[in-house]
């Protein structure tokens, strides 16, 4: 009876014990911002009003991207995983806010497939009807070189292709198409100096 008892309770404490590291990874990434968390020269991680890396990866659809390639659009990054609760609440309005500024700005949804299983992969891609290129950044490569601390994670962008933002957590449609807006605001301004 003690053996079963004892059992019930190591049960119990694992289970109440990965559910508060849930919680304090959500919190943690929904509250960091990159005022706190300043990137240091020669680090190897992107900064703040640097150019996009070039980067190749590949598509679900089949095809590859180039991450850094120029373009005369804003881009939205968004660094997600299939087992992340705020990634598919976040997808849908993604997916809404692509079809809206498709031709203002182009939205990526990189998964992290080195923490991630191509099949989950391309069922969350399907069941949310994902409109927006899947990109599979297979060995995280990517994603460390933006900090790689939590999911999801965003870069914003600018349309002469510096990161302008790096958001860790979940955006509200609203605070995303005010990003938008702003990025969009950096092309006319840059595009008048």
């Amino acid at each position: 009876m003690k053996k079963f008892l004892f059992i019930r309770v190591m049960i119990m404490l694992v289970v109440v014990g990965a559910s508060w590291g849930v919680i304090a990874n959500t919190t943690y990434a929904a509250t960091l911002s990159m005022k706190n968390a300043p990137l240091k020269e020669g680090d190897g991680r992107e900064k703040l009003g640097q150019r996009l890396p070039s980067m190749i990866l590949k598509g679900l659809n089949g095809k590859t991207y180039d991450v850094g390639a120029t373009r005369n659009k804003a881009l939205v990054i968004s660094f997600w995983a299939s087992w992340c609760d705020p990634c598919r609440l976040e997808a849908p309005m993604l997916n809404e806010l692509y079809s809206k500024y498709k031709d203002v700005v182009d939205v990526y949804g990189i998964n992290v497939t080195r923490y991630d299983r191509l099949e989950d992969v391309q069922k969350f891609s399907r069941s949310l009807d994902l409109r927006f290129p899947i990109l599979l950044d297979e060995q995280g490569a990517l994603f460390e070189r933006f900090g790689g601390v939590a999911f999801p994670t965003h870069v914003m962008v600018d349309p002469h292709g510096q990161v302008r933002e790096i958001i860790i957590g979940m955006l509200s449609e609203k605070e995303l198409e005010r990003k938008i807006e702003i990025l969009q605001k950096k092309k006319v301004s840059l595009g008048a100096e």
